[in-house]
């Protein structure tokens, strides 16, 4: 498929992957306060941000039977999010100005929820503030069709294509598929991540689909867990 821009914008009726596995596939308010307690300028605390963004996104109980699934934190969301942006963890890429975005991964800022198949299949959702427009991630993957990853000496060769956005109701929404390779024949590793993205007044869905050497992802489990995660994100 030629990549080619498809990003996917309207305005709806109404008010406007896997931790510690992920990362060893890819190798391939501040507050002020005077002479009292402490205030944020928001009204609102760290933790209430956390518990914003809780509850827009899911829970493990909302993926798939098939895919058991549960929430990452810390450390191991961050490596999730890492590699579902595609930007390697104390790597490099090359040509460097197809370095993609980095994707928050402080607690009131995203939630990550992934889950697995018996066949090996990697399922991931991720619900998290926007930090700029989804156009500009559209832009990015269609001019960066090939880049190079290195991360500890292994070089991964990275293809990517926009593909036709899902039909959601979102005010922005894209999808495009990222395929990594490493090592040399016969000693090869090939990872497929298909993503799907919607933003809505602010915050931001990514649900992403990871197979290797070549299987097919799940079309199907991926688009209801996506259309899920819109909807939930939207406050229904």
């Amino acid at each position: 498929m030629t990549a080619a821009r498809t990003l996917h914008t309207h305005r709806p009726l109404g008010a406007a992957l896997v931790g510690a596995v992920v990362a060893v596939c890819l190798l391939s308010g501040c507050t002020d306060g005077i002479d009292g307690t402490p205030v944020a300028a928001s009204g609102a605390s760290a933790s209430d941000g956390a518990q914003a963004i809780d509850r827009l996104a899911l829970s493990p109980s909302d993926f798939p039977s098939d895919y058991p699934a549960t929430r990452l934190r810390s450390e191991q969301a961050g490596d999730a999010l890492a590699d579902l942006a595609g930007r390697p963890l104390g790597g490099t890429v090359d040509p460097t100005s197809c370095l993609p975005p980095q994707i928050p991964s402080g607690s009131g800022d995203s939630v990550v929820i992934t889950g697995m198949s018996a066949t090996g299949g990697n399922l991931t959702v991720v619900t998290t503030r926007a930090q700029t427009p989804l156009s500009d991630l559209s832009d990015l993957v269609s001019r960066c069709g090939s880049y190079t990853a290195d991360i500890g000496g292994v070089t991964s060769r990275v293809t990517q294509e926009v593909l036709p956005a899902s039909p959601v109701d979102s005010q922005e929404s894209i999808a495009f598929r990222r395929v990594s390779s490493s090592g040399r024949a016969p000693v090869t590793l090939t990872q497929t991540t298909t993503v799907l993205a919607a933003q809505n007044d602010g915050i931001r869905v990514y649900a992403s689909y990871l197979s290797f050497s070549g299987s097919r992802p799940d079309g199907a489990a991926l688009d209801a867990v996506f259309t899920k995660a819109v909807e939930r994100s939207r406050g229904r």
